[in-house]
C-alpha cells in the first residue's frame, strides 16, 4: 500500500509518498479502501508543527471508502459497505484501518462531496452549541467560501437567520451569495465591523463564527450585538489576541471557543451529529462544497493552496485516481 509519511515537520514538501506493508486487521477494526481523504487545516497545523503529532506520522482524520474486510466483533460492517469517518488519524493513504465505532455508513450513491463530513459536523456543533438561532438573528460567517463557512451560511439561512458573509475576494463572496448570504463583505478592502453595523442599523451580529483568528477576532468581538456571542474555532492567521473585557461587560456579550474533537470523542454523539448533516443533504437544503481533488503525490500543492487561502470549498486526496 501507499501512504504519506511526515518524518520532519515543515513546509509542504515534507509530505512524502511511501510504500509500506498493508496493516493487519485486529478485532473491532475494518480495513477500508480509501476513495478520498479530506484535507483540513488541522493537517496543515500538524505538518507545520503548530499542533504536535508523534513522528513519523501520516496526516488526515477524514475520508470516504469501501470496506475490504472486517475483524471479529459486534457491529462488524460487511465487505463492500460504503463508509465515512472523521476522527481516524492516518487517512492520507490508499487503505486504512478504522475502528468499527468510528465508521459512519453512507449511501452507495452519495457523491464524495457529500461523504466528506468533517466540515459538516464542525458546522453542526457550531450551529447547535452556542445559540438557539432565531429568524430575527444576524449571523456573521467569516471565510464564508471555505468548507465550514459554506455549510454555516446554508444552515443559518435554513434556520431563518440573516447571514452576513465575509471573504477575501469577490469571487469567494459570489459563492456565499449563491448559497443565500444576505450581505457580502470583502474584508481585504473594507472594515467588516463598520459594514456589519451599517447593515444592521447599529445592532451588530448576534452570533459570529471566526476561524481566521488574529486578523479578525478583535473586530468580530467589536461587531457583536448586545448579548451576542463570538465563537473562535480556528486560527488560520494566528491565535487571537487578548479580549477587552470592558466591551463585553457593557454589551453583556460573550466569547467562546470550540473544537470539533470535543464533540465527536464519544462515538454515539459523533454519529448523531453526522446523521443531522446527512439528513440535511438528503432533504436537499444542504449542498456540500465543491471538492477539488489531488493525487497523493500532489498533496504538497494541495497544502500550499489551503494554507495560502487560495482555495474555496473542499480539498481532498484521491489515493487511487487522478486529480481534478
Amino acid at each position: 500500500m501507499r501512504k504519506i509519511i511526515v518524518l520532519n515537520v515543515g513546509a509542504p514538501s515534507v509530505l512524502e509518498v511511501t510504500e509500506v506493508a498493508t496493516p493487519q486487521i485486529s478485532a473491532g477494526q475494518a480495513l477500508v479502501r480509501v476513495e478520498v481523504a479530506g484535507i483540513n487545516f488541522l493537517d496543515v497545523y500538524q505538518r507545520q508543527g503548530v499542533i504536535s503529532a508523534p513522528r513519523p506520522f501520516t496526516p488526515g482524520f477524514e475520508g470516504v471508502g469501501t470496506v475490504i474486510e472486517a475483524g471479529a466483533g459486534d457491529a462488524a460492517p460487511r465487505p463492500g459497505a460504503r463508509v465515512a469517518w472523521i476522527n481516524n488519524f492516518g487517512s492520507y493513504a490508499d487503505v486504512v484501518l478504522v475502528p468499527f465505532d468510528q465508521l459512519i455508513p453512507i449511501p452507495q450513491d452519495f457523491a464524495i462531496s457529500a461523504g466528506l463530513l468533517f466540515q459538516g459536523v464542525t458546522a453542526q456543533y457550531l450551529i447547535r452549541e452556542y445559540r438557539t438561532i432565531a429568524p430575527s438573528d444576524v449571523v456573521l460567517v467569516h471565510s464564508a467560501a471555505g468548507g465550514v463557512g459554506q455549510v454555516l451560511v446554508q444552515w443559518a439561512k435554513h434556520l431563518g437567520a440573516r447571514v452576513i458573509a465575509t471573504a477575501s475576494t469577490d469571487k469567494k463572496l459570489e459563492i456565499a451569495r449563491k448559497l443565500g448570504a444576505d450581505t457580502l463583505i470583502n474584508y481585504s478592502r473594507e472594515s467588516f465591523r463598520e459594514k456589519v453595523l451599517d447593515a444592521t442599523e447599529g445592532h451588530g451580529a448576534d452570533l459570529v463564527f471566526d476561524a481566521v483568528g488574529a486578523k479578525t477576532f478583535s473586530e468580530s468581538v467589536a461587531s457583536l450585538a448586545p448579548r451576542g456571542t463570538a465563537v473562535s474555532y480556528g486560527f488560520a492567521s494566528g491565535a487571537p489576541g487578548p479580549v477587552e473585557m470592558e466591551a463585553l461587560i457593557h454589551k453583556a456579550a460573550r466569547v467562546a471557543a470550540g473544537s470539533v474533537f470535543a464533540y465527536i470523542s464519544n462515538p454515539s454523539e459523533m454519529r448523531r451529529r453526522a446523521s443531522e448533516v446527512l439528513r440535511g443533504i438528503e432533504d436537499g437544503w444542504l449542498r456540500p462544497s465543491r471538492v477539488q481533488t489531488f493525487t497523493l503525490e500532489d498533496a504538497p500543492e494541495a497544502h500550499r493552496l489551503l494554507e495560502g487561502r487560495f482555495s474555496d470549498g473542499k480539498l481532498a486526496l484521491i489515493p487511487q485516481g487522478q486529480q481534478t
